[in-house]
């Protein structure tokens, strides 16, 4: 292991896991067919991604093996657009506390992202009015952004979150909310 990976996991295993995200998650577990392909820790091919916050920036670090690939050794574009919606939709939640849907996504592909890499991706929202967040996420490997994304969200309120989600979700989603 590189003394760079051992900084950067020490420094992420001090870094303060959002208590108000591990509710969040659990809530969303109790719902039928729950099974992020992200950040899900119950599904089997998923990327598994342990979301953590900083003041207003919202990070994970992970390494992606050759099952998401796209060129040989290559992370696949559409897995790196899947992580960036992610992160950003984390963002908008750690800024807004609202949920929301992805009203639009664009993603620059700056360089190539190499499998077996020490990876990081960070997220901050830059904008939030008229219930649409705005949030800038960038990948970064060896020390240099490589991907690099616009995620927009239009953040729902609890009537919406009810017609969506049922309403025993969005009580208790009130309820993490006011206790965090």
């Amino acid at each position: 292991m590189t003394l760079l990976r051992l900084l950067l996991l020490q420094r992420y295993r001090k870094s303060k896991l959002n208590k108000l995200f591990g509710d969040l998650r659990n809530l969303f577990k109790s719902i039928d067919n729950y099974n992020c392909f992200v950040c899900s820790d119950t599904n089997p091919i998923g990327l598994n991604l342990d979301i953590r916050y900083e003041k207003d920036i919202t990070y994970a670090i992970f390494n992606l093996s050759n099952l998401y690939s796209g060129f040989p050794s290559v992370i696949h574009g559409g897995i790196q657009a899947t992580i960036i919606d992610e992160i950003g939709f984390w963002s908008m939640f750690n800024n807004t506390r609202l949920l929301g849907f992805t009203k639009s996504l664009s993603v620059e592909y700056l360089a190539k992202i190499e499998i077996e890499k020490d990876l990081k991706v960070i997220g901050k929202v830059v904008e939030y009015k008229e219930h649409i967040a705005k949030v800038e996420v960038e990948i970064i490997s060896d020390s240099s952004t490589r991907t690099r994304g616009i995620v927009e969200y239009k953040t729902i309120n609890n009537n919406l979150v009810k017609k969506y989600f049922g309403s025993d979700f969005c009580e208790n989603f009130k309820k993490i909310i006011e206790k965090n």
